[in-house]
């Protein structure tokens, strides 16, 4: 595999930023990272949350959805495989009730953006668009997980920024905000597209390009302990007691 060093987006990017070496495995050398529970479990949150809003108008619906995207890949046993649906469940439920309230028109789902900027090529998969009946646009990322820190402001996330930019070079919606949709909390968290800093946000993705493009791969110890490759990667940090 290998992946084109001038085309960037978040999750390369939050790749390298994490570990230079890990980037290589995944975008170069074409690795693949198994599923775990929360990483399957968020996949088959996304693909219902995807089918009932291309499908249906009515929320009652959503846990048939859920069932029948439900993905069984990356739980070590049937109990543990339930546990972690019962978890799905209860943030669709939740879900559920907020679609009842839901005041806005669903533009779209999981579209893609795409546009250019000195020689480079930035991409980006939006979960869900809204459209206000001010007219103005929502743009809305699923968080799954319950590994977050809801005191952190909204605006220093890179990922939303680039989603900002690219809502409006692609797609020229200038008026709006985007949002982070903590499905494990019910919780949201926005800002408004103005708040982050265009050229600041372009110029941090081109940076780390660069770094890509001149081949830097140097390995990160501080996130082994949580790396699909800390068992077989030569330079992991915690690979012997993990492989005890």
């Amino acid at each position: 595999m290998y992946s084109d060093v001038h085309e960037l987006n978040y999750s390369k990017i939050k790749t390298y930023n994490e570990c230079p070496l890990l980037y290589k495995y995944k975008y170069i050398d074409g690795k693949r990272e198994g599923l775990v529970p929360a990483s399957s479990l968020g996949v088959s949150l996304h693909r219902a949350l995807e089918a009932y809003h291309a499908n249906s108008n009515d929320p009652s619906e959503i846990l048939s959805y859920y069932d029948d995207c439900w993905l069984s890949a990356g739980y070590a046993t049937a109990g543990e495989q339930m546990e972690w649906y019962l978890k799905g469940k209860k943030m669709l439920e939740d879900y559920e009730q907020a679609e009842y309230q839901r005041k806005t028109t669903v533009d779209s789902t999981e579209r893609e953006f795409i546009f250019e900027q000195d020689g480079w090529t930035f991409r980006g998969k939006i979960d869900r668009i809204d459209k206000h009946p001010d007219g103005s646009w929502e743009v809305i990322d699923y968080k799954t997980g319950t590994d977050v820190d809801l005191t952190l402001p909204v605006t220093d996330s890179l990922q939303l920024g680039i989603y900002s930019v690219g809502a409006r070079r692609a797609w020229n919606m200038q008026k709006g905000k985007v949002t982070y949709y903590f499905m494990a909390f019910n919780q949201t968290q926005s800002a408004p597209f103005e708040a982050f800093n265009e050229q600041q946000i372009l110029d941090t993705f081109i940076e780390v390009g660069k770094k890509i493009e001149a081949g830097q791969f140097p390995a990160c110890s501080e996130y082994c302990a949580q790396c699909a490759f800390r068992n077989t990667c030569e330079q992991s940090a915690c690979k012997e007691e993990t492989s005890l």
